[in-house]
């Protein structure tokens, strides 16, 4: 039975219950000789020498609590280390992260990041005795910005003028299997919601797709009236059968934990199309849900102003990500077309294309 120091993260008690799988008992202590700081490259606390820390001191843990202990952190590249506090030896997590010189503050990081951290939490001990601390660390960009999307949508309080009058309080969860934990995450629900007849569903099962959000912006020069779209394979079309599956797309990314989706935006225009734009040159398209009935992810689609010579079109991508992307330069009537055609094929493109036709003359006139 081991006793565990808890100076940083994991004294947030849901937190820690989400990790240890039950409730802990804890004793408020000082750790002495040390302090708490934040970490030179983020917001996670590191234990630094110093002149003393407020800290947890656990109840003694059973096996399969410490198991659960262990995993996390190491997942995290803590270890574990002994040390002596009110006479008795105790296991305290260390890191060799270098400290920022500023002291951690609990609750400030956890108005920042506790929701998302918590979610993300959830899935890490999801997978313990299934991945390797290595396998797990690879997956912490993803994961994390999984639980921040949800994070986000939980907060969303979206406009209800037509119908919209149920509450996801009023949907009884009866079982939720997580099959399957990757770059998407595959869940089986088993719901019973209320019908709109008054009485309830009954049991119903759902697979769902839960993906990462992400943003999508389309270049547009009013100017010279043309958008650049990006071209590159897609494993959607590709797996759908379909014989051409080379997409016509605006440039899109993932948005990363801790991001907006106006950053996410920024970053890619630069990452797929070599463009730089300000803030104030993307204009919100929509925020929406692509493929509701199983699909858990919401697009956040932008239009920006750029500057797209006949010499902006090229070959980009992120070698790290193995992108493989072409950028085509085309006229704004074209693209109309192709929309009406169906050569636009990608529901972002068709989105943004018809939001262009819609102001596309109030810009024009006020661009010369």
């Amino acid at each position: 039975m081991k006793r565990y120091v808890l100076f940083g993260t994991l004294r947030w008690m849901s937190l820690l219950e989400v990790v240890a799988g039950r409730a802990v008992a804890c004793t408020p202590v000082t750790l002495p000789g040390f302090a708490v700081e934040r970490a030179a490259a983020g917001d996670w606390p590191v234990l630094v020498l110093g002149d003393g820390t407020d800290a947890l001191l656990t109840e003694p843990l059973d096996p399969a609590t410490v198991a659960r202990l262990d995993w996390y952190e190491t997942a995290f590249d803590c270890r574990p280390e002994t040390i002596e506090i009110d006479g008795a030896d105790a296991r305290v997590y260390r890191t060799d992260d270098a400290g920022s010189g500023i002291a951690w503050d609990l609750e400030g990081w956890r108005a920042a990041h506790g929701g998302r951290t918590r979610r993300a939490a959830a899935e890490v001990m999801r997978a313990l005795d299934r991945l390797t601390p290595a396998e797990i660390a690879a997956m912490r960009g993803v994961i994390q910005a999984r639980a921040h999307a949800m994070d986000l949508a939980s907060r969303d309080r979206r406009p209800r003028t037509v119908g919209q009058q149920g509450r996801a309080a009023d949907v009884k969860v009866l079982a939720t299997d997580y099959v399957y934990e990757g770059f998407h995450r595959v869940e089986e629900w088993s719901i019973d919601h209320p019908r709109f007849d008054g009485g309830r569903s009954g049991p119903i099962g759902r697979v769902v797709s839960n993906v990462t959000d992400a943003s999508t912006v389309l270049p547009w020069d009013p100017e010279r009236d043309c958008v650049l779209v990006v071209e590159q394979i897609r494993m959607g079309a590709l797996a759908k059968g379909d014989p051409y599956p080379w997409l016509l797309e605006p440039v899109a990314g993932l948005v990363d934990a801790g991001e907006t989706p106006e950053a996410s935006a920024l970053r890619e225009l630069t990452e797929e199309a070599g463009l730089v734009a300000r803030p104030e040159d993307l204009h919100l398209v929509s925020r929406y849900y692509p493929s509701p009935g199983g699909l858990a992810q919401i697009l956040y689609s932008y239009v920006a102003r750029c500057d797209l010579p006949e010499d902006a079109a090229g070959l980009h991508g992120l070698e790290a990500e193995q992108e493989d992307i072409r950028t085509h330069i085309v006229r704004v009537d074209d693209l109309l077309e192709m929309v009406a055609s169906g050569e636009a094929a990608n529901a972002p493109l068709v989105i943004s294309a018809q939001w262009i036709a819609l102001r596309r003359a109030h810009a024009r006139a006020h661009a010369h």
